[in-house]
């Protein structure tokens, strides 16, 4: 965790908000050890302190804890207030739905509902004002912020199947990796995280002293994980990564290195809203636009250095993940 970065688009969206009332900040971000030109060049990474800083500024210079993208600001402190109310609860539907009524109280532009009609649990969040928002980043946040929390209570990281957004396919997808790692789908009706129902019943594990320390280093915690991931499905990604792209292994193999069976293997990926191709597609898809974004290789050489038999198929496949072909989306990103 030493050397992470950032990208800087994020420093950008953070610091819209600050800039939009105050103008030119460079000289207040030099005050806090903060570089302006890192953050004004379009394909920079932010180091993490210095990203960490720029939230905190951010979040003083205008006492908002939505950066300044809603109608009225969220004073600082509301985040806090929430948390001391839901680490009371019983398990994680509490607090969602605990979570739910504050924000109600909170703001009216931010909208949360969660949906368990479907077979599996849907968090959704839409902004009133969506103008306020025009690069969805407040949107973004809001959502990797309740996802990370409330995994955080639980003392798991949840497993999300999928995510839906209501934009197009963002210039800076090749992020979503990290922040929503599992398959996303944009130009949706909703903005929405989807995961199993299972965790809903988990309890909380978290104490008050706890969420203190946890409220104190934000939003460090929010945006690196600090707890080690014990889930299936990130043991079984971890170890597909350690294989050759090219032959990602099969599911009994992947069972025996873990010391199981390919049904019960498959049942615990099930019971947390995954499965073993769904791992496999989401490593590729990454593998695919990391290799599209960062590499001067041609469609035909990823699509062989990936294992596909021929270009037409990696083509397919990769409008099946991101709903744009492999030249699209490179252009797009150029």
């Amino acid at each position: 965790m030493k050397n992470l970065t950032f990208s800087s688009h994020y420093a950008r969206a953070a610091l819209h908000g600050l800039e939009k009332q105050r103008g030119n900040c460079d000289a207040l971000l030099r005050s806090r050890d903060i570089d302006p030109e890192l953050i004004r060049e379009p394909k920079a990474r932010v180091p993490r302190e210095q990203f960490i800083r720029l939230f905190r500024l951010v979040w003083k210079e205008l006492d908002d804890e939505f950066m300044g993208r809603t109608t009225h600001p969220c004073r600082v402190g509301h985040f806090h207030l929430m948390g001391s109310l839901v680490v009371h609860s019983s398990n994680l539907e509490d607090v969602l739905r605990q979570s739910i009524r504050c924000y109600r109280l909170f703001s009216d532009d931010i909208r949360i509902e969660l949906d368990l009609e479907g077979d599996e649990a849907r968090l959704s969040l839409t902004h009133r004002h969506p103008e306020l928002d025009p690069d969805h980043f407040l949107v973004e946040w809001l959502l990797m912020v309740w996802h990370r929390l409330v995994g955080w209570l639980i003392g798991r990281k949840i497993v999300l199947s999928q995510a839906t957004f209501t934009q197009a396919l963002p210039h800076h997808f090749d992020e979503y990796r990290f922040i929503f790692p599992c398959r996303c789908h944009f130009e949706r009706e909703s903005n929405s995280l989807f995961f199993s129902k299972q965790y809903l019943t988990m309890p909380v594990v978290r104490s008050v002293r706890e969420l203190d320390e946890f409220i104190l280093g934000s939003p460090r915690h929010l945006m690196i994980w600090t707890v080690d991931d014990d889930s299936v499905t990130t043991q079984v990604r971890r170890l597909l990564e350690s294989c050759d792209e090219s032959r990602l292994p099969n599911l009994d193999w992947v069972s025996g290195q873990l010391h199981t069976t390919s049904y019960t293997l498959s049942r615990k990926l099930k019971a947390e809203g995954s499965a073993y191709q769904k791992i496999k597609d989401n490593l590729r898809r990454d593998q695919a636009v990391t290799l599209l974004t960062r590499q001067n290789l041609s469609v035909a050489e990823i699509s062989a250095q990936l294992g596909f038999t021929e270009p037409g198929a990696f083509s397919r496949a990769f409008k099946h993940w991101t709903g744009v072909s492999p030249l699209a989306y490179r252009q797009q990103d150029q």
